[in-house]
């Protein structure tokens, strides 16, 4: 066996840690700042746009907005967050029970957006 090879577990655990991400802290930094602008417009923008429409008069086509605006919502809280926290890391630090969900409700809120945007061609 070559002698420059270590094994995992003769690092200590803060330098497996530091090992394990997968960019550099300004990088980091730059992608936490960014993505969390993300997140906050894309809530605070279909809030406000589910706010307007739900005051509007305008009837024919405010509930499938309103329904794309909580599915893009629903894809900024369960995309968002999770999506950089494992680009930065490379790897999954949260309940593993907790992946399902964050996937199922990844790709029901896609699934809901297409065939809102599906059923709005339709009716066009």
């Amino acid at each position: 066996m070559d002698s420059n090879v270590s094994n995992s577990s003769d690092l200590d655990p803060e330098e497996l840690f530091v090992s394990l991400e997968a960019m550099g802290p300004e990088l980091q930094l730059f992608l936490v700042i960014l993505y969390s602008c993300t997140a906050i417009a894309a809530l605070g923008g279909n809030g406000a746009a589910i706010a307007v429409l739900l005051l509007g008069k305008r009837r024919s086509i405010r509930l499938f907005l309103i329904n794309l605006a909580l599915s893009d919502m629903t894809m900024a809280l369960f995309s968002i967050p999770f999506t950089y926290t494992d680009f930065m890391l490379g790897r999954w630090i949260f309940l593993p029970e907790f992946c399902p969900v964050v996937q199922f409700f990844q790709h029901a809120s896609v699934s809901v957006s297409v065939y809102t945007l599906t059923v709005v061609g339709l009716d066009r």
